[in-house]
């Protein structure tokens, strides 16, 4: 029989979100370099139907109430899971443990796991330390300050005692690696958790329409939005005062509204029902979030639709290696902007192309083989 495992995930995976997403696709690569799978995840109604059929499911419910959750943080208790996996291994045994997010990694999980003889494996998603530190204002003062301290802490013990921490970008690793010698860091990626089909694409004309999705009220999303349309949008209009920006997402704030409804040619699409129809309909697809760690899910939007992507050179995180493809053109101010703005809609783009690279950088069977390759190289496999 082959190897164990059991993957701990904090994510709603029913959510079609950055972090969600993600997981899925995480949970696609182990289950297909293992025969023994078991997950525990939040218990959340849809989430078994997209979690494949080679799991074993212990769903984790949260019935506590807000109050208790106010108490618990006190306690070092950010989430019931670690609670819920603990008291999980004392009835179970396997040979792989993969902790999917740090915030999950409490030291009496981690050594509950190290002492049953398991190899533990924890997937960051970001640097956790710099994700709350840009998004502190996310938290009640109240909450803030235990919650913070304790996510730090989980990061820190997570990186020490894994046996091997997976990144999604080389600089998260690098990161990761000037904190402590000799850790066993890997960059590995995202992937997509569904199949990317073959594809052709019949756009034929340019009408310079911009595009920006994604969650239109969250801190970190939300100000690089705004600040985007007051910097770098008139640069925009200045060369091609034909062009116009499509924003779409969830929930926009009503600061973005009130100051998108100052720019006749910037257009606000909330909550749209088909997002990948609306980007369809773009020629360019802009990523402005200038802020955090990890890989900008949101990238991936563009590619997927073969749009040669401008991001904040922050964005570019985890997609160096699509640049060659000329897919993407980063920028970090005025200048650098205007340059590369100018040089993608001077390049001429095949969307196929675009399309071509991003399924091969990108699919379940890259991420497989990646991962194949971490871990017969820590001779986990």
């Amino acid at each position: 029989m082959g190897k164990h495992l059991l993957f701990i995930t904090r994510h709603r995976l029913s959510e079609n979100n950055g972090g969600a997403n993600g997981s899925k696709g995480f949970i696609r690569c182990f289950a297909a370099l293992f025969e023994n799978c078991s997950i525990i995840f939040p218990e959340l109604e849809d989430t078994a139907s997209v979690i494949p059929s080679c799991y074993k499911l212990f769903p984790c419910h949260d019935g506590r109430s807000k109050i208790q959750k106010g108490l618990d943080c006190y306690r070092a208790i950010l989430s019931p899971l670690a609670r819920f996996a603990l008291s999980h291994l004392k009835g179970h045994t396997y040979d792989v443990v993969v902790i999917d997010h740090s915030f999950i990694a409490t030291k009496p999980l981690i050594r509950a796991i190290k002492e049953s003889g398991a190899k533990l494996i924890t997937i960051h998603h970001n640097v956790e330390r710099d994700y709350l530190n840009d998004n502190r204002r996310q938290f009640s003062l109240a909450f803030r300050i235990p919650y913070i301290y304790y996510a730090k802490k989980a990061e820190r013990d997570s990186l020490r005692g894994s046996d091997v921490n997976l990144t999604v970008t080389e600089r998260d690793a690098e990161v990761f690696r000037t904190w402590y010698e000799g850790l066993n860091v890997y960059p590995w990626g995202n992937y997509e958790y569904k199949p990317i089909p073959d594809k052709t694409f019949a756009r034929q004309t340019s009408t310079r329409t911009f595009i920006i999705t994604g969650s239109l009220c969250f801190i970190q999303s939300l100000q690089p939005i705004l600040e985007f349309v007051a910097r770098y949008w008139p640069i925009v209009i200045a060369h091609h005062p034909d062009a116009r920006l499509l924003i779409a997402g969830r929930n926009p704030s009503p600061k973005l509204l009130q100051v998108c409804a100052q720019q006749p040619a910037v257009n606000i699409i909330p909550n749209p029902k088909n997002m990948e129809i609306l980007v369809q309909s773009a020629d360019y697809y802009i990523c402005p979030i200038n802020a955090g760690s990890g890989r900008k899910l949101r990238v991936m939007d563009g590619l997927r639709q073969g749009l040669p992507v401008l991001c904040h050179e922050v964005a570019l995180s985890g997609y160096e290696s699509m640049q060659e493809s000329h897919c993407l053109f980063p920028y970090h101010d005025e200048v650098s902007f205007e340059k590369s703005m100018e040089q993608m809609m001077t390049t001429k783009h095949h969307p196929q192309s675009i399309y071509q690279s991003f399924k091969e950088h990108f699919s379940i069977e890259a991420g497989t083989a990646r991962l194949s390759e971490i871990l017969k190289q820590n001779a986990i496999i």
